[in-house]
């Protein structure tokens, strides 16, 4: 438990495990959460993750605590209700928190190679990062070439640090943010050293999720290689009535596999209304609703001004969803006249148009 918390003795700095520094405007307590990472790796809902939370007075702009020493942790460290500094440690270590600005969160946390790797990597990234995101929240639809060149950006700034750092703890950090047969090139030939990382743990559980990804790769493609049927279907449409996918044969059909909780399937509507307006007559759309309660549903349609068919995904054992290999949102597949699968797109990829109109013009 942490021993600097609110009602009890203030802690010296020099029996502190961790030592927490704000700028000027500080505020006269923090609350610190914890959760042990045994936990994390075994929790299936919020409650499962056990966390511990404390209020923690700071003085002259410094906050002390000690860590759990139940075993290694992750701590959040609450700037304010919806930011937070966060660092992970184990017993017995030392953690310097070092927050620059509060708003926007500023920080850099060093004391042991784990963090100070973690730290370096942020900082490496933290551009591309808020490079993506200016691209996410702009109202002009992003080109491909643009969400290409910044995914690549961000894939390579994390394999030089795992190339420059082979070694290091932070590795482990590192390799969460690759996915696929990227991470499973790293994964077979990280050091033993790396290996050691408290993090470990959670390069292990994604390797599991990263085989079954590449099996899943290999799976879509096969399905959408333009020789097998697409799946069927049948949902219902607003006015209750069934609309199956064969209803259709005759006609190009993009299935969009969406959400209205989905903020880039919510960014792709004008890009597909356009595509849906260019081919009127050649191409039906079908927005198939995913993980929406009805009335949601209803009413981003509503909302929205979808015109195309829309239906609405009552299955919970997500059986329509494994079938067209749906690993995000949105997903779009590509339904030829012959009732043939020949694409399936995960994510808001401006290449999608660029494939359905070669396949629409017989290119």
């Amino acid at each position: 438990m942490l021993a600097c918390s609110l009602g009890m003795a203030s802690c010296a700095a020099d029996n502190a495990d961790v030592t927490i520094k704000f700028p000027a405007g500080a505020p006269q307590k923090v609350v610190v959460s914890h959760s042990l990472v045994s936990d994390m790796l075994n929790a299936r809902r919020q409650a499962d993750m056990k966390i511990v939370t404390d209020t923690v007075d700071v003085v002259d702009g410094v906050a002390t605590l000690k860590l759990d020493d139940r075993g290694a942790a992750r701590y959040l460290v609450e700037v304010s209700p919806e930011v937070a500094a966060d660092f992970y440690a184990a017993p017995g270590e030392t953690i310097n928190v070092d927050i620059t600005s509060m708003q926007p969160l500023d920080y850099s946390v060093s004391g042991t190679p784990l963090m100070e790797g973690m730290t370096e990597l942020q900082t490496a990234t933290a551009p591309i990062e808020a490079e993506y995101m200016a691209l996410g929240a702009s109202a002009q639809q992003p080109t491909e070439e643009q969400v290409r060149a910044i995914m690549q950006k961000y894939d390579d700034a994390v394999k030089n640090f795992i190339k420059s750092n082979p070694e290091s703890p932070a590795v482990a950090y590192a390799m969460m943010n690759l996915s696929g047969e990227p991470f499973m090139e790293v994964y077979e030939t990280m050091s033993p050293k790396a290996k050691e990382s408290i993090l470990y743990p959670f390069v292990e559980r994604q390797a599991e999720r990263a085989k079954e990804q590449i099996q899943m790769e290999q799976r879509r493609k096969a399905l959408a290689s333009g020789s097998m049927e697409a799946p069927a279907f049948t949902f219902k449409n607003l006015e209750g009535k069934d609309v199956s996918l064969s209803d259709f044969r005759g006609k190009w059909v993009v299935i969009d596999f969406w959400g209205s909780w989905c903020g880039w399937c919510i960014k792709g509507i004008p890009a597909l209304k356009e595509a849906y307006k260019e081919y009127a007559g050649k191409l039906e759309v079908i927005g198939v609703d995913c993980r929406d309660t009805e009335e949601a549903w209803r009413a981003a349609v509503a909302k929205y001004e979808l015109p195309w068919v829309n239906v609405y995904n009552n299955q919970t054992d997500g059986k329509i969803l494994e079938a067209y290999t749906v690993e995000g949102f949105p997903t779009k597949a590509i339904v030829n006249p012959e009732g043939k699968l020949v694409d399936v797109t995960v994510g808001e990829d401006p290449a999608f148009f660029t494939k359905l109109a070669n396949f629409i013009n017989g290119k």
